[in-house]
């Protein structure tokens, strides 16, 4: 009776401290701006696009329902009175609607590298503009094209006169960010008025929240010195509710709202002229931009407001379901508690902690999951980290309660296993493979944010439970021993990649330095070991070699500017094919997936070559924006790669 006693009050604690840390994680911030209740954004981006739906799916015939456009138009009308849209191709209807809700227009024209396809837009947005005078307020042909490198400055300037002298009395922009005006002063001679983006969260040197404000007023007054003659208005400014945080801008539905407010009410004060990004949240946006793109509206996908304008914004809007994934989560103690007999307080406190931490990270990367996964590959992902995680956690637990730690685990048996090299062993097998998985997940997110995390989401959760349970493992059994080539190799890379984050992030992003010192932590683990590194200089040279030979192909043809005039007027010329052949590869990712074959006919057979063959895919990967599956490539090929060398050391 006195036991169960002691039990209800340590769940009575947990029950309690759990529901005081989310209560404090959803409570909104007190240096909130209030805006009237009748405020008008001047303008709003609006794409006509659901939570499944995407753009790249008009040319394949899909059509906005003119149903939802008809509510959407509706309802942005009592908060705006003009949207601005990026391309005129399957929105034909969309000018009728806006005039019937009382919404002025900026109507925008999509220029890519296509030319055929920018022919259409452009044909199309003139003879819109021409029917629909009465609510065009500024033509807008082309975003972000020159950032994007799909064309020239030569080839903008083409296709804005002939805009312009199509509709020779309306105003005509074209929409980039400032630096891209900076770097191509010839544009803004063939504009009515210069259109610049200013996304602090988007700079070079990211710009935290609480400077961002300044940071776009000094942007605009450099802007209007730049280009005098000509008229600035903004074209896209705002801040995320969710995503990466980046140097010290952190994108969340608080500093989104800080933002949002404190620009309206600043730009109001200055009587500036500008556009918002924007209204809904566009899930199709995080293919390209990572999680964070999907998060810049001030509705949700499912139109729902997020009281980015006005009243209560929380972090975390689902706080009370995630106390109750904590709790809940912290019950599972009890397969160990009431075996306890007797209870020492002491050794109450670490039970206490191994839950309450362990069950909070679960929830809270469980949660980001939800928020980030984008496609099949990000789901079975997100579902193997959890499910990692939370064994882990439990081996945790069990060791703080009942001091049991037996991890003799080697990745170099588990592929003797599976190449058939040794006879399969039952006694080792579960140890060998969930450490293989682990330090496998580890080193996926090592190699993808060091290559390409311009996009990622720091797995702090995951991360932080693989970790606690390597150094415990480590200080409880003797991994030293056990730690082949394999774990030697992938410890010195998770080093190699925390000193990358680190100098890229710097010391301002708070999640960026919790994910190095976890993965300092980690690879200390496995990289002490009485194995020596032999056998792997001939190999890695190679690998060197190959990462070079990529770079440069990316660099010299790939997103080189100058080859873009070249190949505007000369297209059959062999580089210009090369980088459209290219441009294909890397845009479907054939390499990526043609190596995930590679990857797993070598992890079956064992072949050294097939191993190499897979790794140098995956590289290709990394440095050419398809980072995931690229890492995931690399690690495949890495333990064929590893095992086999490893073989050769102990000959």
């Amino acid at each position: 009776m006195k036991h169960t006693l002691k039990i209800t009050l340590f769940y009575l604690v947990m029950f309690v401290s759990l529901g005081l840390f989310w209560f404090w994680a959803a409570k909104p911030s007190d240096s909130l701006v209030t805006l009237p209740e009748d405020v008008k954004l001047q303008c709003l981006s609006y794409a006509p696009f659901g939570k499944d739906d995407s753009p790249f799916d008009i040319p394949n015939g899909f059509k906005p329902s003119l149903e939802q456009m008809d509510k959407d138009l509706a309802h942005l009308a009592t908060i705006t009175g003009c949207i601005r849209t990026y391309s005129s191709v399957g929105l034909e209807a969309l000018p009728e609607i806006a005039r019937k809700h009382g919404l002025k227009l900026w109507l925008g024209a999509w220029v890519s590298s296509d030319a055929t396809l920018t022919k259409k837009e452009i044909e199309t947005v003139i003879a819109l503009a021409q029917e629909n005078k009465d609510i065009v307020e500024t033509v807008v042909v082309g975003n972000e094209a020159l950032l994007r490198r799909d064309v020239s400055a030569s080839q903008l300037v083409a296709y804005i006169q002939s805009v312009k002298e199509a509709l020779p009395d309306m105003t005509i922009t074209y929409a980039d960010v400032w630096e891209f005006w900076n770097k191509h002063p010839e544009v803004a001679p063939a504009v009515d008025r210069v259109t610049i983006h200013i996304l602090p969260y988007w700079e070079d040197k990211p710009i935290s929240v609480d400077k961002a404000l300044l940071h776009v007023k000094a942007i605009r007054e450099a802007m209007m010195q730049k280009i005098p003659d000509k008229e600035i208005v903004i074209g896209e400014t705002g801040w995320p509710s969710f995503g990466r945080m980046r140097e010290g801008a952190y994108p969340s539905a608080e500093n989104q709202a800080i933002f949002t407010r404190g620009f309206v009410k600043m730009a109001q004060e200055g009587g500036w002229k500008y556009n918002f990004i924007e209204a809904f949240d566009q899930p199709w946006k995080r293919v390209s931009e990572g999680a964070v793109g999907g998060y810049w509206g001030l509705f949700d996908a499912d139109r729902a407001d997020k009281h980015i304008l006005h009243g209560f914004v929380s972090n975390y809007p689902y706080a009370q379901w995630m106390f109750a994934g904590s709790f809940a989560l912290s019950l599972l103690g009890l397969i160990w508690l009431v075996r306890i007999q007797t209870c020492a307080c002491k050794k109450a406190a670490y039970w206490f902690v191994s839950l309450w931490g362990g069950s909070v990270a679960l929830v809270w990367q469980a949660y980001q999951y939800w928020m980030v996964s984008r496609n099949t590959l990000e789901v079975v992902w997100a579902i193997l980290c959890l499910g990692l995680a939370l064994i882990l956690w439990l081996k945790i637990v069990r060791y703080v309660m009942t001091e049991e730690m037996v991890f003799p685990a080697r990745m170099s048996r588990l592929m003797s296993v599976v190449t058939l090299s040794e006879p399969f062993q039952k006694s080792f097998f579960a140890y060998d493979l969930l450490h293989t998985l682990s330090s496998g997940v580890a080193l996926v997110m090592a190699l993808s944010m060091a290559f390409d995390g311009r996009y990622l989401n720091f797995e702090i959760g995951t991360l932080g439970i693989i970790t606690a349970f390597y150094a415990i493992a480590y200080v409880t059994t003797d991994r030293k021993a056990l730690n082949g080539l394999l774990e030697k190799v992938t410890g010195l890379a998770l080093f190699i990649a925390a000193l990358a984050v680190l100098l890229h992030e710097s010391a301002r992003n708070d999640f960026a330095l919790n994910w190095v010192v976890m993965m300092v932590v980690l690879g200390s683990t496995l990289w002490l070991s009485v194995s020596k590194m032999c056998g792997i200089v001939r190999t890695f040279s190679f690998l060197l070699v190959a990462a070079l030979a990529i770079f440069a192909l990316k660099e010299g043809i790939y997103v080189n500017e100058k080859w873009i005039d070249v190949c505007a007027s000369n297209p059959s010329l062999l580089t210009c094919q090369l980088k459209v052949w290219l441009g294909k590869i890397i845009y479907l990712n054939y390499v990526g997936l043609s190596g995930s074959v590679v990857a797993l006919f070598a992890v079956l057979s064992g072949s050294y070559l097939l191993g190499v063959l897979a790794m140098v895919m995956g590289l290709f990967g990394l440095l050419t924006f398809n980072g995931f599956l690229g890492a995931i490539l690399v690690v495949l090929g890495w333990w064929v790669v590893g095992y086999r060398l490893g073989e050769k050391c102990t000959l």
